[in-house]
């Protein structure tokens, strides 16, 4: 128990470190490490993966669930590891997974940390923080590119606090802003089309609470959902022909 507080504290510590990271990255293309995939179509941890001094036993295992490659999600994963490395050197080690996209195979890789009894998982995106909240109860979950962990997590009257073993960031963007950016861009135009995925939660969430912005500046909205990339340039095709932005 004691080992589990002491790298729970680290990484609470280090979670603004993250976030600060990961967003520092934006003005260049994200290099990432490039990963063998195995049989299964899992990812294998990068070559980059840390190991513990020779000899010795004494390291942190983090497990780390990414939902899918994409270039903000991969450096979110960077600057976590970047940031845990600073901190802990060569006493932690890195099992790096990826769901390529699929909830399913994000539930399978939590249950694969819980069996192989990590220290922490860090969830990298909704589905794969639901995966990982829903195989443990016990080990450290830290969550990343979550725009709302009420939303995700099912919990009613969320005031800011998960409780329990979950904690992380969250990157829910001002949408109101947002909304006024479309009246600032398109002050003459009537309608507004929002796409949104049916399998993230978020996803809908931040098109309802959007929608309700939109509405106040006069504006027509259409919400159109996809289920995932295989429908998206019909449904976008579709919102294309129905409204003006």
């Amino acid at each position: 128990m004691k080992r589990v507080l002491s790298i729970f504290a680290v990484l609470l510590a280090l979670v603004f470190i993250v976030s600060i990271t990961a967003c520092g990255t934006s003005d260049e293309p994200v290099q990432t490490t490039k990963s063998d995939t195995d049989d299964t179509g899992t990812e294998s941890p990068p070559s980059t993966t840390l190991s513990a001094t020779e000899g010795s036993q004494d390291y942190y295992l983090v497990g780390i669930s990414q939902l899918i490659q994409h270039e903000a999600l991969d450096a979110a994963t960077e600057g976590f590891k970047d940031a845990l490395t600073e901190e802990l050197g060569n006493q932690v080690q890195f099992d790096y997974q990826n769901a390529q996209g699929d909830p399913n195979t994000a539930a399978s890789i939590a249950n694969g940390f819980v069996a192989s009894k990590v220290d922490l998982i860090m969830a990298n995106a909704t589905p794969a923080l639901q995966a990982a909240a829903t195989a443990t109860a016990d080990i450290p979950v830290l969550g990343t590119s979550i725009t709302e962990y009420g939303v995700a997590l099912g919990i009613e009257d969320f005031q800011g606090l998960v409780g329990g073993n979950v904690s992380g960031t969250s990157d829910l963007a001002p949408l109101d802003e947002q909304a006024a950016i479309i009246k600032e861009i398109f002050p003459d135009k009537e309608s507004v089309g929002l796409l949104y995925c049916t399998a993230e939660a978020n996803s809908l969430y931040q098109v309802n609470t959007i929608q309700t912005y939109l509405k106040e500046l006069g504006y027509r909205v259409e919400i159109y959902p996809f289920n995932d990339s295989n429908d998206l340039a019909a449904i976008t095709t579709t919102a294309v022909s129905e409204v003006e932005v």
